[in-house]
């Protein structure tokens, strides 16, 4: 494959990615934010983080897929060494979903979301989708330290 395609293979991956979690093209209207998210039903709260994690999951995993063919082919690699396997090694997760009688259970996620535009009307226009890179396993916040975070400028509050 030659470099060119794949650069644009890269690319149309990026792409692909910052479509997946709909803020790429979105306007700001058309995001979604506090007001948004505190007028779903939890069922519904729990269908958007359900539908974000394995939207999340399924593209990023199928880029690092995608990493094996385009980079260092035909090279040999110890197991999980290769293109994808460093790739999914820096993917951020999102297990923090708990297995009831009932199903899965997202409160880890939605109760932080609805605290944070509960307490904090004044930022209610932060969309879903960017306060949920804020809720990855590594990064997870509590909507206090959220806020904190949005008052001391440590994350963006205007879309």
């Amino acid at each position: 494959m030659s470099r060119m395609m794949k650069t644009l293979l890269v690319i149309g991956i990026r792409i692909a990615l910052l479509l997946l979690t709909g803020a790429a093209l979105a306007a700001p209207a058309e995001l979604g934010g506090g007001k948004e998210w505190l007028a779903w039903s939890t069922a519904e709260r729990n269908v958007y983080i359900r539908g974000f994690i394995e939207g999340y999951w399924r593209g990023t995993h199928s880029a690092c897929e995608l990493a094996d063919d385009l980079f260092e082919v035909g090279k040999p690699h110890r197991l999980y060494q290769g293109p994808s396997g460093r790739c999914e090694a820096r993917l951020e997760n999102y297990t923090k979903i708990r297995t009831t009688d009932s199903g899965p259970d997202f409160t880890a996620y939605t109760t932080v979301m609805t605290e944070f535009y509960t307490k904090y009307p004044e930022f209610q226009n932060i969309p879903q989708v960017y306060l949920m890179r804020f809720l990855t396993d590594r990064n997870y916040k509590t909507a206090d330290q959220l806020h904190k975070m949005a008052v001391n400028g440590e994350m963006n509050t205007h879309f």
